[in-house]
């Protein structure tokens, strides 16, 4: 019986650390620096579904998710490696929540030229960063 109180808490107390985490990413953000200096974007002629920074408070997750998606089209555009990109985004979006219950689907987004895409990516994450303690 005491093992299983034991246990209870212990899993509690993981849950309560995990949902605090902070929500932040040098990493992608300078995956996304490096991915603008080294591929000028403006050879390339692909247009991708791009969230704005109005949608990050209400539907973070979604939006997100919608950014990994789009960097999967941009690197088979463009055939460049930063595969990690993607994963990156995925794995900080498991530790948001929307705050609405249904936010726009991914196409509803206005389509951007690639420069603009990232330009806005770099924006969201660098603010992601600036609202929570990354340097915990």
């Amino acid at each position: 019986m005491e093992a299983t109180i034991l246990f209870l808490y212990l899993i509690a107390v993981f849950l309560r650390q995990a949902k605090c985490l902070p929500v932040c990413s040098i990493e992608a953000v300078e995956m996304v620096k490096s991915f603008l200096k080294l591929h000028p974007m403006e050879l390339y002629d692909c247009k991708l579904y791009t969230p704005t920074l109005n949608h990050y408070e209400n539907c973070s997750k979604s939006m997100l998710t919608c950014f990994a998606k789009e960097a999967r089209v941009l690197i088979e555009e463009t055939q460049k490696k930063f595969s990690a990109l993607p994963r990156m985004l995925l794995g900080l979006r498991i530790r948001l929540q929307d705050k609405m219950k249904t936010c726009p689907d991914c196409e509803v987004y206005k389509e951007e030229k690639a420069e603009i895409f990232l330009n806005t990516l770099l924006n969201v994450l660098q603010m992601m960063n600036s609202k929570d303690a990354c340097s915990r």
